[in-house]
């Protein structure tokens, strides 16, 4: 237990560092283009409209009760894409900054943290779009909405845990990366994001409720749309939460155990 309270610790002393890394990060990232941090804007209004396109207009989706499909969508894109881009970057982290873990003693637990703030960044413009979207479509705002700031340290949790497992895992075995994609693509699919789960026969929804993103997905839903608070599936919430402490507590503790080999290996 102490190990774990002087690791979180350490990541607190870092906390300016940490911010100022992923400040830069979002601008590296745009760095050179035309658009420059506008993309941050462009690039989740063009991935919206391309699935609008496909479901509403293609597919004639129908509006989910009361909400227009988008609305339904929106509300599992928004947090589905945090969490993948969170954990595809964060898996080769330490390969990519191998710079920093190899030239001088650097706090490589931070990484993965920056990684992460930089991804809440769009968060934040992609749930900016979608009020107006909700606005668009008749739904007025509720002091409930702001429950999903619940959801997205959730969120946080779920993804620096796994974070930091994968990408310590990564330094060893390289394919780790490659063979997440592949899962994050199927995972996707596996979540109820661009279909309902009320589809599915009662013996697979338990099965779909396995999956801690689909708390997390359906918590924006109750947040934004259906105004249900958290504690009505607290059942749900409890094993999120079990899998979740389990993950960032091991984790950080396999990161910290591993992470003075990482500059024999990278």
């Amino acid at each position: 237990m102490n190990t774990l309270i002087n690791f979180l610790r350490k990541l607190y002393k870092y906390r300016t560092v940490i911010a100022t890394m992923a400040l830069q990060e979002i601008k590296d990232k745009y760095l050179g283009t035309l658009g420059g941090v506008l993309w941050s804007v462009i690039n989740p209004l063009l991935i919206i409209f391309v699935y609008w396109l496909v479901f509403s207009l293609g597919l004639k989706v129908r509006p989910i009760g009361d909400a227009p499909f988008i609305v339904y969508f929106c509300a599992g894109l928004i947090p589905w894409m945090t969490f993948s881009d969170t954990l595809v970057a964060n898996t080769v982290v330490l390969s990519k900054k191998s710079y920093l873990i190899k030239k001088m003693v650097f706090p490589t637990e931070i990484l993965p943290i920056v990684n992460l703030i930089s991804n809440l960044i769009s968060h934040g413009i992609m749930l900016i779009i979608y009020i107006a979207i909700l606005l668009h479509s008749g739904i007025s705002l509720s002091l409930m909405n702001l429950q999903f700031m619940y959801y997205l340290f959730a969120l946080c949790i779920f993804s620096l845990g796994l974070s930091w497992l994968l990408s310590a895992i990564n330094v060893f075995f390289p394919d780790t990366s490659v063979i997440l994609s592949v899962i994050v693509n199927i995972w996707f699919w596996l979540t109820p994001i661009v279909w309902l789960i009320e589809m599915l026969p009662y013996k697979y929804k338990n099965f779909i409720k396995l999956n801690p993103m689909f708390y997390i997905v359906d918590g924006y839903r109750n947040s934004f749309i259906y105004h249900i608070p958290f504690w009505h599936n607290y059942k749900q919430g409890v094993y999120f939460w079990l899998i979740s402490l389990l993950l960032f507590v091991g984790g950080a503790l396999i990161f910290r155990r591993l992470r003075s080999e990482f500059g024999d290996i990278l």
